[in-house]
């Protein structure tokens, strides 16, 4: 009896043991579809958008975060196709997930940015020119404007400084555009704040895909400096996001000072090559984390 008893329980922990393993396959399954797939990066645009309103001292609008999530989600998806050579070495999970969906991804990033132009002539048409930033900023990235000039492309580190700026564009002006005065200085510190915050993500990306960055010949911060100087730069860039909190409104004061003491956290932990989805989850998603902060922070005190 005293056998059956402890064999029964041995199963009992087996089969939870196994039921635990499959919960955690099947959610990093989950979290890597949502990785390759840019339904993420499009999801983290979203929270950008939603936090910058925030830091602007607006009423977070639903419909423009939205827009948001879509342009991004669309560029995201579109760009898959042009960097096929470093992700079938820095992510080959992405190439597989690319070359069976070719048709379906196309067509879902041409939607997605159809939808996003028709939804901003709905909802803000004075913001429409800011919905188009990220086409004519890859235009100019990819072209050789003048003849005796290289492309920006071929510029090293400028494709950080590229992405971090026009999408700090979009997510800053397209709340801000028709709602409140554009020669407000707090536009600015929180244009800078947004920047910054996209270019030292831009840059651990690039510390994650040094490898096949070194390989294909691309000259990136980390290719070039190397990782430890790379990091030294990023925490004092970082470090610069301090100086905004006496010019910013008090009510952001906590915010920013989260967000900055944050970028320190997974600025450290990631400046060796880590599970891609932590630096796509834990970078990416910071945005997310102080968007629900912030609305917990809010909620309690209403109830107080």
């Amino acid at each position: 009896m005293a056998g059956n008893v402890v064999s029964q329980k041995k199963q009992t922990y087996k089969n939870f043991a196994d039921l635990v393993t499959r919960f955690f396959a099947m959610l990093n399954s989950i979290l890597t579809l949502l990785s390759i797939s840019s339904i993420w990066i499009g999801i983290t645009g979203f929270f950008v958008t939603y936090i910058t309103h925030i830091l602007l001292g607006l009423t977070p609008n639903l419909e423009i975060c939205f827009v948001v999530f879509l342009v991004v989600f669309s560029v995201y998806s579109l760009n898959k196709f042009t960097d096929v050579k470093e992700d079938e070495i820095n992510m080959p999970e992405r190439t597989r997930f690319i070359s069976r969906r070719k048709n379906i991804v196309l067509f879902s990033a041409l939607g997605a940015y159809l939808l996003a132009i028709v939804l901003t002539v709905l909802a803000k048409p004075s913001a429409i020119p800011v919905v188009f930033i990220p086409l004519v900023t890859n235009a100019i990235y990819g072209s050789k404007l003048i003849p005796c000039i290289p492309r920006l492309k071929d510029i090293p580190v400028m494709k950080n400084f590229v992405v971090a700026l026009s999408w700090a564009l979009v997510v800053v002006l397209l709340p801000a555009v028709g709602t409140i005065d554009m020669l407000n200085s707090n536009i600015l510190f929180i244009f800078y704040f947004v920047s910054v915050k996209y270019f030292i993500n831009t840059v651990l990306f690039d510390i994650r895909d040094v490898k096949g960055d070194q390989e294909m010949g691309i000259k990136t911060m980390p290719v070039i400096l190397g990782v430890r100087r790379t990091l030294i730069i990023l925490l004092g860039i970082n470090s610069t996001l301090l100086l905004l909190i006496p010019f910013v409104p008090d009510g952001i004061k906590l915010l920013i000072a989260f967000m900055v003491l944050y970028g320190y956290v997974y600025t450290i932990h990631f400046r060796e090559r880590r599970n891609p989805l932590q630096l796509d989850y834990f970078v990416d998603g910071e945005w997310v984390l102080a968007s629900a902060l912030y609305i917990i922070i809010i909620n309690i005190f209403r109830l107080m």
